[in-house]
């Protein structure tokens, strides 16, 4: 660990003595020609393989991936080690052991992310930005399934329209993003008891285990991404010591979840439930081009409302603290179309996709780990695949994903969308001198 360390402490020396700036990839020094051979003598670039090199983004800035990746993967052995003494330390506790889970969750991820980029910055992940970076479509049509667990169970089956349309802000300074969803389950969930109890079907319903447990759901989310970019340190036009450039986040949202349950009374109960996440704060960290950590974290409240059955009127509950909310996401750029065709035509679209991992620390939607007899510790864990792909000229593009989210179960997520331009007061200006 103190080698890792030491290593990316060094690393800005490392990039001054050994590798030439990133600004200048053509090395001024060349090998010297074979004798006897009247070939001229070839450049060679040995910034390129130089553990510190520097990558540039599409803006110019100096970013080190290599630093940077190593310098993640000690972020989360520290965070994984501080984690386990934590937990060790206050037990089996769920309300002060709630930043040790945070902590191993979001270590964890950073690791795998930081191994992951290592392996695709070694196959060419370390190349330039994609031009048509992939983030949230502006509008998405998302369907999720999660196969039963017990037999005679009804396995959950999803739809939600999702939105997120951006403003940009002047000087490509950041942006904000209002984001959510509306939808909930197309059909009543259905959960037994899974001990064999009776030889034969139950009259009235397939299957021989009882059922304990019928819901219906209408899940609704709304909120903000603000996104602001952080001054970036350089010490002269052309150099950099730095791992790469960060983005400070605010994320304010709500969720809220209103079910209609039957637990086999005459009559249904409705159970509301409401989360405010009004101070959750994160920084997003730019590896490199292609490559990006993010993590969130804030306070938490809960309201729960009920009301008696077969009535209509809520009995509203009162705000009150749940457990500390956390996300931490990794993303991997994957362009498909910044080579030129081999017949030398023209590309008549701009496909790349992307790979994101991530970490939820929440149990609002009852999925996550549990772990021996530790019951809502961890959240569930995330991976997806994004494909994007835009018509040659087209200031619209299509999107697709296909994702996973396991917990104390397996999620699956489909969705597509189309992707507008991000609004913003210049692009109102041209509209509006094109209306005249």
């Amino acid at each position: 660990m103190l080698a890792i360390v030491a290593a990316v402490g060094m690393s800005p020396t490392l990039a001054r003595a050994a590798a030439p700036d990133a600004a200048h990839t053509a090395s001024t020094e060349a090998p010297q020609a074979t004798i006897g051979s009247s070939a001229g003598p070839e450049r060679f670039d040995e910034s390129r393989y130089a553990w510190s090199h520097c990558t540039q983004t599409p803006s110019g800035q100096c970013t080190r991936p290599r630093p940077a990746r190593v310098a993640l993967l000690a972020i989360g052995a520290l965070a994984g080690g501080a984690a386990a003494g934590l937990l060790f330390a206050l037990g089996d506790r769920l309300v002060p052991s709630d930043p040790a889970v945070i902590l191993a969750g979001t270590g964890g991820l950073a690791a795998a992310g930081a191994v992951l980029g290592m392996a695709a910055g070694h196959v060419g992940g370390d190349g330039p930005g994609a031009p048509d970076r992939v983030y949230p479509a502006t509008s998405a049509l998302t369907y999720g399934m999660a196969p039963p667990t017990y037999l005679d169970e009804r396995s959950t089956h999803t739809m939600a329209l999702r939105f997120a349309p951006s403003w940009a802000f002047a000087d490509n300074a950041g942006r904000v993003r209002l984001v959510g969803h509306l939808g909930g389950l197309l059909a009543a969930t259905q959960d037994v008891d899974p001990r064999p109890q009776f030889a034969s079907d139950i009259s009235g319903q397939e299957g021989s285990a009882p059922v304990v447990l019928q819901t219906r759901q209408t899940s609704i989310g709304v909120g903000l991404d603000w996104a602001v970019r952080l001054p970036y340190p350089v010490l002269s036009p052309s150099r950099s010591t730095y791992l790469g450039p960060a983005e400070i986040r605010w994320k304010p949202d709500v969720q809220i979840r209103r079910d209609i349950v039957d637990v086999g009374q005459s009559s249904e109960r409705i159970v509301s439930r409401t989360m405010l996440l009004p101070l959750t704060v994160g920084m997003r960290w730019h590896l490199s081009p292609r490559q990006r950590f993010t993590v969130y974290a804030g306070p938490r409240l809960d309201i729960i409302s009920l009301s008696e059955p077969g009535s209509d009127n809520l009995s509203r509950g009162r705000a009150q603290t749940g457990p500390l909310y956390a996300e931490a996401w990794y993303d991997l750029d994957v362009p498909f179309t910044l080579r030129p065709r081999r017949d030398g035509r023209s590309r008549q679209t701009q496909t790349n996709g992307q790979l994101t991992l991530g970490y939820t620390h929440s149990r609002f939607d009852g999925q996550g780990f549990n772990l021996g007899p530790v019951v809502g510790f961890f959240g569930p864990f995330h991976a997806q695949w994004h494909t994007r792909v835009r018509p040659k000229g087209s200031p619209v593009a299509f999107q697709a994903t296909a994702g996973v989210a396991a917990g104390n179960g397996v999620t699956m997520t489909a969705s597509v969308g189309v992707v507008a331009p991000n609004l913003s007061r210049a692009g109102m200006r041209r509209n509006k001198r094109g209306a005249q």
